[in-house]
């Protein structure tokens, strides 16, 4: 087994409330899958959590993994870079259909009419960039590279194409506007005033990586995700303090690919989701295609989730860098769907 990073006890934490006897029990099917999943797959260990609003309703621990240790999330990342970007939206510093080089001027041509919007909605047209999360470079260096690059291989907002490329620009932009390095605005923005003191972009020792992926490099811990969850839970603030408008979580969970075709996409053929929002995946829709449920789920098999039908939210747990992405993130999500079901 790999040595895991351990993160020091949280000094901030959720109302741990006493459940009725039985009620635990409705969590057992989860659980026994948790168990048998961390057997079968020779993982370090796995962790459950649920609650609603400022109650746990369920945290069980298995194997070596524990809800303070730091783990790398993976796409996880990117719901954390979308709300980073969207309290410049909330302070009228940015627009979500703005044009990418409005922000970025060396973006011309076809890359000129990219927008904010497609960069967080995987709809930018452009391919991947060889120099993501490089760490002999700067994430400056990086966007630069891009914006010099290839052409969009389609008409911006056209497509679906699930990748890493548009959240790098857009952490960028967020350097840009902020003043500071990407993983400094997280922090300031998210990080600090949700107390995630353990949940890095850059690497969990110095030197930092100067070129972090803000659509998968973070490491947290699920105490730490589960902060960030609560918040959303209460359409953006904590404990009294607003860190993003009603109307940016909103806008984060609607439904940005509408009309599109999205079922040849690789990532969608993994998650079987075909609807998806700004850096997050719309699991559960009603008729009329509101948001029941949804998730930020990482290829290492972090998977955490929102339902708001029912006001609950938790994590599934596991760091499985073997079986790959077409194995852990089913897995998670299957879990995950037992997990929501019993807090319901």
């Amino acid at each position: 087994m790999r040595r895991l990073t351990l993160a020091a006890p949280a000094l901030v934490v959720l109302l741990l409330v006493v459940a009725p006897a039985g009620a635990a029990s409705r969590f057992d099917v989860a659980d026994a899958a948790m168990r048998a999943r961390v057997v079968d797959d020779q993982l370090a260990g796995g962790v459950l959590y649920a609650a609603r609003g400022d109650s746990v309703l369920h945290r069980q621990q298995f194997g070596r993994l524990t809800a303070s240790s730091v783990i790398p999330i993976a796409s996880a990342s990117k719901w954390l870079t979308t709300a980073t970007l969207m309290t410049f939206v909330d302070e009228g510093r940015l627009a979500l259909d703005d044009p990418v080089a409005r922000y970025l001027p060396a973006f011309g041509g076809a890359k000129a009419r990219i927008t904010v919007r497609e960069l967080l909605s995987h709809r930018s047209g452009l391919p991947s960039a060889a120099c993501e999360g490089d760490p002999s470079t700067t994430l400056r260096q990086c966007v630069g590279e891009i914006a010099h690059g290839a052409d969009p291989t389609s008409e911006p907002g056209s497509e679906f194409h699930y990748s890493g490329v548009g959240f790098g620009i857009a952490g960028r932009i967020i350097e840009r506007l902020n003043g500071t390095s990407f993983q400094d605005a997280f922090a300031a923005r998210i990080g600090r005033p949700l107390g995630m003191a353990h949940t890095r972009f850059d690497g969990p020792s110095r030197p930092h990586n100067r070129n972090p992926s803000p659509a998968g490099s973070a490491r947290s811990s699920v105490d730490d995700y589960a902060r960030f969850l609560r918040m959303l839970a209460y359409d953006g603030t904590v404990d009294g303090h607003r860190v993003l408008s009603a109307a940016s979580v909103g806008e984060i969970e609607r439904d940005q690919v509408k009309g599109l075709d999205t079922r040849g996409d690789g990532a969608v053929l993994i998650t079987g989701i075909p609807t998806y929002g700004l850096g997050v995946w719309r699991d559960v829709v009603a008729h009329d295609d509101t948001i029941e449920v949804v998730s930020g789920s990482g290829a290492l098999g972090f998977y955490p989730w929102i339902d708001r039908v029912h006001g609950t939210y938790g994590i599934v747990a596991v760091d499985d860098e073997v079986h790959g992405s077409e194995h852990a993130v089913p897995a998670s999500q299957a879990i995950a769907r037992m997990l929501w079901t019993a807090a319901a």
